[in-house]
């Protein structure tokens, strides 16, 4: 264990590192810190609570009976918005490399991206010990809107594959098998698309939720900030990676001026 001082105090470990950087410090909701005999420093209910991903949901269909030079091709990834008024996308479409394996049929998956998440998650502490990796309860596709929407995602692929342009790709469906609820296997087999945030969320003080302010500080303590996907309140219709960037601009230039 290393002991570091500074005068400013930046924490930038990610949506699953920093709520617990700052739980093992003593900050965070009182019963958390309490069952894993943590003094409480500072309580602050938000921390490693909204967790939000984007569900990822596969499919697996037979590929052609022979190779093909260009057999990868149509390679796509598509960018679904449902209601004509928004401008914000409901999913993401991307075509999967083609996969061979001795004795058994080629496959062609596909996966369905939601990239809203009505429901919220949470990060928690499994223990006091720092090398042990937080706990993750995504409530993925839990909500009933958060599943009809990875559903029609999913029967969107199925309707795509068979179009003229494309379906000599794509033969007969694998995965979901025969007869199998489409909401159900999506509950069963989802992935994430790794774009996790929310855990350390901006708002004002008001919100009993919020952990950082508009300016990147933690509420309630001098001298310590926050910057990296985990402020986010929201989780972006999009990979996090640029937003996690900008995050980190903004963080040094608001240190910067107190310097």
């Amino acid at each position: 264990m290393h002991t570091a001082l500074g005068g400013q105090i930046l924490i930038t470990s990610g949506v699953y590192g920093s709520p617990q950087i700052l739980m093992l410090s003593g900050i965070g909701p009182s019963a958390e810190l309490k069952k894993h005999g943590i003094s409480i420093v500072h309580e602050l209910n938000g921390i490693g609570e909204n967790y939000q991903d984007h569900p990822v949901a596969f499919m697996t269909y037979e590929g052609p009976k022979e190779s093909k030079v260009d057999w990868v091709v149509p390679r796509f990834r598509l960018i679904i918005r449902k209601n004509p008024i928004s401008e914000a996308a409901n999913f993401h479409i991307n075509m999967r490399p083609p996969t061979e394996v001795t004795g058994l049929k080629r496959m062609m998956p596909i996966s369905a991206h939601l990239l809203e998440q009505r429901n919220r998650g949470r990060v928690f502490l499994q223990s006091a010990d720092p090398h042990e990796q937080v706990g993750i309860d995504s409530r993925m596709l839990e909500h009933p809107e958060d599943l009809k929407a990875m559903v029609e995602a999913m029967e969107f692929i199925d309707e795509l594959v068979r179009q003229p342009q494309i379906k000599e790709y794509y033969g007969p469906m694998i995965q979901p098998g025969p007869g199998e609820e489409w909401g159900a296997f999506a509950r069963k087999t989802y992935d994430s698309y790794h774009h996790g945030v929310g855990t350390c969320k901006m708002g004002p003080a008001s919100d009993n939720m919020a952990v950082v302010d508009q300016r990147l500080r933690v509420h309630g303590m001098q001298n310590l900030w926050v910057g990296d996907a985990s402020i986010m309140p929201v989780v972006s219709r999009a990979n996090t990676n640029l937003t996690s960037i900008m995050i980190g601009e903004r963080l040094a230039d608001f240190v910067q001026e107190i310097a």
